[in-house]
């Protein structure tokens, strides 16, 4: 057992002194475990103090980095802001240093250049930078008014209240926005009214009349409470508002007062005027001039162009016009935006506070702005895709509006040719608004279709409107017109063959004898063999006089056609380039111009339908009020019915009403009372529709301006109407005229349709009243009427001067023929033809009736001759003739009727073909009619020439006028042709007693002087065009007068004929020139042979010789009477005269005068002289021109038949080159 336990025990033993061990080594680890377990604790602690450490420095590491990021972004998202900063900041000293500059053209252009229009404004604002350059003030060479005076959101709002997007527009709202003074608005159309009314509709903004009864109570109640006050008709100003212009104030205790008559009223800080006035024309007295700021929003071709461009976008392309529209608001709500978030960015950086770094916030606004900012600037570069899609589409619609704007300027320049033809933009919009709802465009869906259309149909509308308000003579004029206008467009406008047509082409300059040169063709007339001359310089038909010597028998029949302009001769190169329909309908009028002048007329028509149809000018053949009334007018534009004197078109208006079923008020003017029962019916009529027709308002024009004023005032009726009637009168205000439709009534022409005017006038009582005699010479009495009214259709070969013959004559003649007839009749039934008064009648009749009017002999021995003709006893024969060769060589004998009916139905049945030779004249006097009609309507053309003197962008220098070149070769072709200097005479003491020297030194003395002058003027219109010499007011109206082919105020120092053009006056000066500089050289005055019409003082030339012969032969001048022959006899007492040309006659070799069928007859040699016998003859006139307004002398000549002679008009003429 113990052996089995002694084991156990020493084993026992051994592990408990091993427990013991162990546990000594237990306590051992444990102490040793303590201690790293407080070692670990402080590594521990350590530890922690180390990771927090790195953790701080991560975040401050993370903190950096973010910092770094933001710095880098800022600095990268301000970028372009700091490109923009720097460059504003380079321009800063730049703009210091324009400032002063800039300020004062600014402020020049704001106080000065609101009265006058674009063009004058940009010709003032460049000649103020050319003095600001040389007194060296500073200023930006890219100064844009608009741009620097406004802003694009004031631009924006503008546009919004209506204003058109246009320069002068802008400028004007610019000028109404910054005024010192109180702006005067001077606005024809309009359209300014309205822009105001919305612009300053804030200040509760009234409108009101300086003819408005309630007009001061209106500007005290506006003064008193701060309301803005447009004042309408500034024409009428009244100096009650004088104090308030000048702004004559006076404080008293804290209150503004300012004195309106005798009370004194509050005034209000707030108070804005705007004066306003639709007449351009109106002139104003310097005390209102400096009182206002004058704005004129006179439309110009810019402006209306625009205008009408979007107007024909919004009809006919309203996707294109939506786009556009989008566009412009796009773009300035881009620009706008963009300066507003750089206005904001610039004050996000202003609010930050501390370090910008550290400022979430604020770099989190800088980051939104500018990213924003980035948005903006790439949707404003999309535009730019979508604006050239808009700008292909609009270039397409161009040509159609800025013809629109040439129509209207031409419209404007119309009453250079006749003072009743005045047009409001209204009127040209209404036009092309109806234009664009032409019925032509139902069921036509392509665009350039509906486009020509729209083009042809605002030509022909134009045309029909325009052309029934005006004269029939001018209605071609009007119509070649516009054919100038539509055909601009076009690949060749054929300038140089249209400026030959008009007679101011350089071709156009005729040169001394050039017309001799073709001497062989002697089918044509020496003036005829001129032209062709002219005509071969120009392009195109240089080879035209080789051509009609090759082609003469062909010509020479061609020439006595009767309507020539249908078979013309092919005198062009037609090797040329290959004529378009209407170059070559330009080419046969301009042939038919050269060699038939007479039926110029009828080939313009032709070129006219070749370009326009045949019913473009038809379309006035028929004046139809009805349609006018309902659709062309509104109840604010009265309808004025114009005609000439004596023609009644008041029954029209009457007659339409019956038609219509409408009532109409007929009021006569011209008593106090008719004014007074007008104005009641107006106001009355315009709240109820009726109708009213003022008669005669030619009577009372100032009370028509203010009839004109109040329908502007007056809210009318839509179905009011206002019918005016009145003779053609140069006193009808022009604004009447502009605001209204004006329809020319002219009563037909020809004998048949004056002796039906005259007959149906006359009661059928008083026609059968007896005796039964009267009957008779009512009839004589019409037909000599008629006799006197149709020869003044043929002026100046009817009669020397137009004379205002009228109805109102006729009837005071009846009144005489009834009181002569009855103091004779004495209540008899019948009275013998010989015991009439024939020689009352006669009296009466020829010196107080019609001779009254007359102020020239011949033309009363004309009337005279006519008297005697038909009042005498043997009127009353059977076989008494009025007209010899009435109708197939028959007579035109006296009816027996005596009857009313009777007359009339005798009257019906005469032809209504008239031929001059009923009234006394050749038969081709309608040839010389036709001519002269031509001819006017060419000068008529040239007035209302569309070369403007418009100024293109950029400096002076830069910017030329589109005149300049067209006038360059001109001027310089005329230097070149009159000579540098005409040579005085000597003076002597012999030659001094000499009458003819004396005259001639004064001839010469003049001609030299003018000469002198006129070289002057041409060379610096000359240094003008090229640049080298600044205009001035003098330079500028002679460069206008020459443009329109005016001879200049200074060179009309002698008489010659009116209308006559600078082409025509420069060559007879340069003749009258010729013959100076050769009667100079001359030693024997008296021999030498003196063209009469090329002296500046014809008669004074007479007188000398009279003079001259008195003192040679100590004779008296009472006692010498001029005899005058045709021929060179070679007497050495006779004086010689070249140049001469007869009228209606013709020399036989005995030297009788003879009537002849050629209207003019040229004599080579004339001769006078001074005897003391009486020559005897038929006494015929000199005139000096072919107008016959200036006689030079009268002489006696064998005659024939000294009645006949004057009922052809035959007289001589002494100058014959105008025509």
């Amino acid at each position: 057992m113990l052996h089995r336990v002694g084991p156990l025990r020493n084993e026992l033993s051994r592990l408990q002194a091993e427990v013991a061990k162990k546990e000594k080594q237990g306590e051992e680890i444990k102490a040793r475990i303590g201690q790293l377990e407080q070692s670990i604790a402080a590594y521990k602690d350590e530890y922690a103090q180390l990771i927090g450490q790195a953790e701080n420095i991560k975040a401050d590491l993370s903190t950096v980095q973010e910092k770094v990021g933001r710095s880098q972004q800022l600095l990268s998202s301000l970028g372009s802001e700091r490109n923009r900063w720097t460059g504003s900041s380079d321009s800063f000293s730049q703009q210091m240093g324009t400032l002063v500059g800039d300020a004062m053209l600014s402020a020049a252009f704001l106080a000065y250049a609101g009265y006058f229009d674009q063009l004058l404004r940009d010709h003032l604002f460049y000649k103020w930078v050319d003095h600001a350059q040389k007194a060296g003030i500073k200023f930006r060479a890219d100064l844009a008014r608009i741009e620097y005076l406004s802003t694009m959101d004031d631009r924006m709002a503008w546009n919004r209240n209506g204003l058109p997007v246009d320069d002068l527009c802008s400028e004007n709202a610019i000028m109404l926005h910054r005024f010192n003074r109180y702006p005067l608005v001077i606005d024809p159309s309009g359209q300014a009214i309205d822009f105001i009314m919305k612009q300053f509709e804030a200040k509760k903004i009234q409108k009101t009349s300086f003819l408005d009864t309630a007009f001061r109570k209106q500007l005290e109640s506006a003064l008193r409470f701060g309301n803005a006050l447009l004042v309408q008709d500034v024409e009428s100003y009244d100096p009650i508002l004088n104090p308030v212009l000048n702004r004559e104030i006076r404080r008293a205790g804290g209150r503004i007062l300012i004195t309106i008559g005798d009370q004194e009223i509050d005034l209000s800080p707030s108070f804005e005027i705007f004066l306003f006035t639709r007449d351009s024309s109106a002139e104003f007295p310097p005390d209102v001039c400096s009182r206002v700021t004058f704005v004129n929003f006179t439309v110009t071709s810019s402006s209306l162009s625009s205008q009408c461009l979007n107007q024909v976008l919004r009809s006919e392309r309203p996707d294109v016009d939506k786009k556009r529209s989008d566009l412009l608001k796009l773009q300035g709500e881009f620009a706008a935006r963009l300066r507003q978030l750089e206005k904001a960015l610039l004050s996000a950086l202003n609010e930050s506070k501390g370090k910008i770094l550290d400022d979430d916030s604020v770099i989190g606004t800088l980051e939104k702005l500018k990213t924003e900012a980035n948005e903006v600037q790439k949707k404003a570069a999309e535009t730019d895709q979508v604006m050239a899609e808009v700008d292909t589409v609009s270039s397409q619609y161009s040509p159609l509006a800025a013809a629109c704007s040439q129509i209207y300027h031409a419209l404007q320049q119309l009453g250079e040719v006749h003072f009743l033809y005045q047009y409001s933009l209204d009127f040209l919009i209404g036009i092309f608004t109806n234009t664009l709802a032409t019925e032509d465009l139902n069921g036509v869906s392509d665009y350039k279709q509906r486009l020509d259309i729209i083009t042809r149909a605002l030509f022909k509308t134009v045309y029909g409107r325009v052309s029934q308000g005006m004269l029939h003579a001018d209605k071609s004029m009007l119509a070649l017109l516009l054919l100038r206008i539509y055909v601009k467009g076009s690949a060749n406008t054929y300038d140089v063959q249209w400026n030959h047509l008009l007679g101011r082409g350089e071709n156009t300059i005729s040169t001394v004898d050039e017309g001799k040169k073709y001497s062989e063709l002697t089918f044509l007339t020496a003036g005829q063999r001129t032209a062709l001359a002219k005509l071969a310089k120009v392009p195109g038909f240089t080879q035209a006089p080789t051509i009609v010597s090759s082609k003469a028998n062909e010509v020479a029949k061609w020439l006595v056609e009767e309507q020539p302009e249908n078979n013309v001769p092919v005198l062009w190169n037609e090797s040329d380039n290959k004529l378009s329909d209407m170059g070559a309908a330009l080419y046969r009028t301009i042939v038919i111009h050269t060699l038939r002048a007479d039926r110029l007329l009828a080939s313009v028509h032709q070129l006219v339908e070749s370009v326009f149809g045949q019913a473009f000018m038809a379309q006035d053949r028929v004046i139809d009020l009805a349609r006018i009334t309902e659709t062309e007018v509104g109840a604010s534009h009265p309808l004025v019915l114009c005609s000439t004197t004596g023609y009644d078109a008041s029954g029209k208006v009457e007659d339409l009403a019956v038609e219509q079923g409408k009532e109409v008020t007929s009021i006569a003017i011209g008593s106090a009372e008719g004014f007074e029962q007008a104005e009641k019916s107006l106001v009355s009529a315009t709240n109820s529709g009726r109708w009213v027709l003022l008669k005669n308002v030619h009577l009372a024009p100032s009370w028509l301006g203010q009839i004109e004023k109040r329908l502007h005032s007056l809210k009318p009726h839509p179905s009011f109407r206002l019918f005016l009637t009145a003779e053609i009168n140069p006193k009808l205000p022009s604004s009447i005229l502009r605001t209204g439709r004006v329809v020319v009534f002219e009563p037909a022409t020809g004998l048949k349709a004056n002796l039906l005017r005259s007959l149906t006038s006359i009661p059928a009582a008083r026609l059968s009243k007896a005796p039964a005699e009267r009957s008779r010479l009512y009839l004589l009495l019409c037909w000599v009427h008629a006799l006197i009214q149709e020869r003044l259709r043929y002026t100046p070969l009817g009669w020397a001067n137009a004379y205002e013959f009228s109805d109102a004559d006729l009837r005071v003649a009846y009144d005489t023929l009834d009181s002569a007839v009855d103091s004779i009749a004495q209540g008899r039934s019948n009275v013998a033809p010989e015991k009439l008064p024939w020689a009352t009648l006669r009296t009466l009749l020829s010196q107080c009736i019609y001779g009254g009017k007359i102020d020239n002999q011949f033309d009363q021995s004309l009337l005279d001759c006519l008297l005697d003709k038909h009042f005498n006893p043997a009127s009353f024969n059977q076989e008494f003739q009025l007209v010899e060769r009435f109708h197939n060589d028959q007579p035109l004998k006296m009816p027996e009727a005596t009857s009313k009916e009777s007359l009339l139905q005798w009257v019906e049945k005469m032809s209504p073909q008239q031929l001059p030779s009923w009234l006394g004249l050749p038969n081709n006097a309608d040839n010389v009619l036709l001519t002269l009609r031509g001819e006017a309507m060419l000068r008529n053309l040239l007035k209302v020439s569309e070369d403007e003197f418009a100024v293109g962008p950029g400096q002076e220098e830069a910017a030329k006028p589109t005149w300049m070149q067209n006038l360059k070769e001109l001027v310089s072709t005329w230097i070149g042709q009159l000579p540098k200097e005409l040579q005085r005479m000597k003076r002597t003491k012999d030659n001094i007693r000499d009458p003819l020297f004396r005259f001639f030194e004064r001839e010469v003395n003049l001609g030299a002087s003018l000469l002198v002058d006129m070289r002057q003027d041409l060379q610096e219109i000359l240094d003008i065009c090229r640049g080298e010499k600044k205009q001035t007011n003098e330079s500028r109206a002679l460069a206008a007068s020459l443009q329109r082919g005016q001879v200049p105020t200074n060179w009309q120092r002698y008489t010659v004929p009116r209308d006559v053009t600078v082409m025509d006056w420069m060559g007879d000066f340069r003749e009258r020139v010729n013959q100076l500089q050769r009667i100079t050289a001359s030693s024997a005055l008296k021999r030498e042979a003196v063209w009469l019409g090329g002296l500046f003082s014809p008669e004074a030339y007479v007188t000398a010789t009279r003079q001259q012969v008195a003192q040679a032969n100590t004779w008296s001048l009472e006692q010498l009477h001029l005899h005058v022959s045709f021929g060179d006899s070679g007497s050495a007492d006779a004086f010689k005269l070249t140049g001469i040309e007869l009228r209606g006659a013709q020399p036989s070799n005995s030297g009788e005068l003879s009537l002849s069928d050629s209207v003019r007859t040229a004599v080579d040699c004339v001769e006078f002289s001074w005897k003391q016998e009486a020559s005897l003859g038929t006494r015929l006139p000199l005139y000096l021109y072919g107008d016959r307004r200036h006689l030079v002398v009268s002489a006696c000549f064998k005659a024939n038949s000294g009645s006949a002679f004057y009922e052809r008009g035959v007289s001589l003429v002494a100058n014959h080159c105008f025509n």
